[in-house]
């Protein structure tokens, strides 16, 4: 999944600067990568714990009955326990959520109009559009990933490598796994509710891994557009 290195690779150039370049040259990705870095391995850790807690309805089924707490006992504690800790990373996953989705957001516009900004051929798609395709029915499925993975490949080539990383598959596809089963397993909760959490729990699971590859994706990209106020980058576009 690691990009080759080609010592003889040159990044084509626009002639001239796009609508979308920064006027004062490339901005830095640290602040939104920073914090992405460490949202996102924070949100796959409460995620494998409430994956966990949400196994053990497998040990206790009671956990899905209503009235189970009407006729708990001493010894049905860790009834109590899991459930109110199901609850608590229920919430604590979903707000972790909401900070990485507004992250990757300004993440993914600031890197695309840096791209501009060097004059990169790579790029196909608007600043705004790798933020708003997110929200637009059918196109969610397939052009967030096309976004990414120009900006990653952008990014990459302008280092003088040559991109042959999957990070962007990897990513994606774990979180379209996770997206699918999560509706599954919404459809599925009045039918058959032993089901419905056996596939929320691997919905979860594959979010924790999705997380997990986008984490080392910002990584690489924000380390190769460090570069771009750097060497011959930086002499280019003084």
């Amino acid at each position: 999944m690691e990009a080759t290195v080609g010592s003889d690779y040159m990044p084509k150039r626009l002639s001239r600067p796009s609508e979308y370049a920064y006027e004062d040259g490339c901005r830095p990705l640290g602040k939104f990568a920073g914090v992405l870095s460490v949202t996102l391995l924070v949100y796959a850790i409460v995620s494998v714990l409430l994956a966990l807690a949400l196994s053990y309805t497998f040990v206790d089924a009671r956990m899905l009955d209503e009235y189970a707490f009407e006729d708990a006992t001493d010894d049905d504690y860790l009834l109590i326990i899991a459930s109110s800790l199901v609850f608590l990373l229920y919430v604590a996953e979903r707000a972790l959520f909401i900070i990485c989705a507004f992250t990757v957001a300004r993440f993914s516009y600031r890197a695309m109009r840096n791209l501009y900004t060097v004059r990169s051929t790579v790029p196909d798609m608007s600043p705004g559009a790798t933020v708003y395709w997110y929200f637009v029915p059918i196109a969610t499925w397939f052009l967030p990933a096309k976004g990414m993975s120009e900006i990653h490949q952008g990014s990459i080539e302008e280092t003088g490598a040559l991109n042959t990383s999957s990070l962007v598959s990897w990513w994606w596809g774990t979180w379209l796994g996770m997206s699918i089963l999560s509706t599954v397993s919404n459809f599925m909760g009045r039918t058959d509710p032993i089901m419905s959490v056996a596939v929320g729990i691997v919905s979860i699971v594959l979010g924790a891994v999705s997380a997990f590859f986008l984490r080392k994706l910002v990584r690489r990209i924000r380390a190769a557009q460090d570069q771009f106020s750097q060497g011959n980058l930086a002499e280019t576009f003084a």
